[in-house]
């Protein structure tokens, strides 16, 4: 019995430090600031808060970063790379309040953009289902009113909660809501379009704007993964000016329509142009295609910064540059005319809006729609006064012309009064010295640590 006992006791003691090898370590995430709303690091809002060494580690670009804690004295700060790696850096409880401090002093609006990402992906789905998810299942699978309204109320509901269930199993970040939106409907438009191209029937078109839809939204959330917001943001204004180009050329190049009259006097006439239908749906869904590529080298290439605010203002520079090209059509003008007019007015526009506000200052979510917001308002103010001139027959030159004077003024005044920061720029050439992570290599850390980057 005795040995028996000695067995047991010495067993006991011998895996005890097994067990203690293998406890497990439990890290908890804590937010960058005092409020709790920042619990994700973004590289703007590390621009914006202007974090640095010592107490900042990171250096080069980054997708984001998480803060982590054991026992509230010893911080990690998890870093992912664009190539998808995850670095891991250890900050005292004196670098995490220094870094709290910062973040903490930053406005409430440049905050909450950052954090309601979930929201908008489950919102911008849902819209998705009544818009196009919804209209599109139902005109798949039937030709009846009672069955169409059956799969419209059906889908569009299940959107909802589809959406929720995806963003409660995954994290979603800004820019995967912002890219599976825009794809979510671009997919949706080149299903119907590519359907549309191959002669097929109405209910095989709506097929292809549901699957085209979905296949979108998920390559959105995919896609999106490792992009900063800037990033998807113009990788979907490049798809949709892409889009609005090749819908432009395709009119100016057309040209007039040109009809002869049906030998059978019950039939309308035949009327053709020089390119079918069909060809303009090809060439405007293979331009929105090209699109996000381009689009995505734009805020990644730029010498200056670029941020999802500054593609929101180019929206209302291209829209200016419309109406100031418009200025110069006559009532007789062609829609040859127009179309070359329009589309190139907006293409004018869009890079004076980069030359003169992109490029000088860096404009928040909220600031960017705010000066898109004005520059409409502006825009109609002028319309409307112009129209006051002449309520019965309004001179259409000086309708665009005050039109495009109170878009200018509305840019102007807007840029006034929301004080956007002046452009953090991108120098063509820097040098990052990090101390810390020569302290972080000497212990042996897992993980890449630069101590000198250079960028250029």
């Amino acid at each position: 019995m005795n040995l028996i006992r000695r067995a047991v006791i010495l067993g006991a003691l011998m895996s005890f430090p097994l067990a203690t090898m293998h406890a497990q370590i439990v890290e908890r995430p804590v937010p960058f600031d005092n409020a709790g709303l920042v619990m994700v690091m973004t590289p703007y809002l590390a621009e914006r808060a202007a974090l640095r060494p010592p107490w900042w580690p990171v250096s080069g670009e980054f997708t984001d970063a998480r803060l982590f804690t054991a026992n509230d004295s010893t911080y990690v700060l998890a870093v992912t790379r664009r190539t998808g790696v995850v670095e891991r850096y250890a900050l005292s409880a004196t670098d995490r309040e220094a870094i709290r401090a910062v973040v903490s002093r930053l406005p409430r609006d440049v905050i909450s953009v950052r954090n309601d990402a979930r929201n908008a992906f489950v919102k911008s789905q849902t819209i998705l289902g009544l818009l196009a998810y919804g209209p599109a299942f139902a005109g798949a699978i039937s030709d009846n009113d009672a069955g169409a309204t059956a799969g419209y109320l059906v889908v569009a509901g299940g959107s909802f909660f589809a959406a929720s269930e995806i963003s409660r199993r995954i994290f979603i970040s800004r820019a995967q809501s912002d890219l599976a939106f825009n794809m979510g409907h671009n997919g949706a438009l080149a299903g119907w379009g590519t359907m549309y191209a191959i002669r097929a029937t109405n209910r095989a078109q709506s097929a292809g704007a549901f699957v085209g839809g979905l296949t979108g939204a998920a390559l959105g959330l995919r896609i999106a993964r490792k992009m900063t917001e800037a990033e998807a943001v113009g990788m979907a204004f490049g798809s949709d000016i892409g889009a609005l180009i090749g819908y432009g050329t395709m009119e100016a190049v057309r040209g007039k329509e040109t009809c002869t009259i049906n030998p059978d006097p019950f039939m309308p006439p035949n009327c053709s142009r020089s390119f079918s239908n069909r060809a303009e749906v090809t060439v405007i869904l293979a331009s929105g295609i090209v699109g996000y590529p381009l689009g995505l080298l734009y805020p990644r290439n730029a010498r200056y910064n670029v941020t999802p605010g500054d593609i929101q203002v180019l929206w209302g520079t291209t829209f200016l540059g419309m109406a100031a090209t418009g200025t110069f059509l006559g009532e007789k003008s062609s829609g040859r005319a127009i179309a070359t007019s329009l589309t190139a007015g907006g293409v004018l526009g869009m890079i004076a809006g980069d030359r003169f506000l992109v490029q000088r200052y860096d404009h928040s979510r909220s600031q960017g729609g705010r000066v898109f917001l004005g520059t409409v308002a502006g825009g109609l103010m002028g319309a409307g006064i112009a129209s006051l001139t002449n309520t019965s027959n309004p001179n259409p030159h000086l309708v665009a012309t005050l039109a495009t004077v109170g878009g200018l003024t509305g840019i102007i005044v807007t840029e006034r009064y929301i004080d956007a920061a002046r452009d953090a720029g991108r120098p063509r050439l820097s040098v990052t010295f990090n101390p810390a992570s020569i302290a972080l290599l000497a212990a042996r850390t897992p993980g890449n640590h630069s101590v000198l980057n250079v960028r250029f």
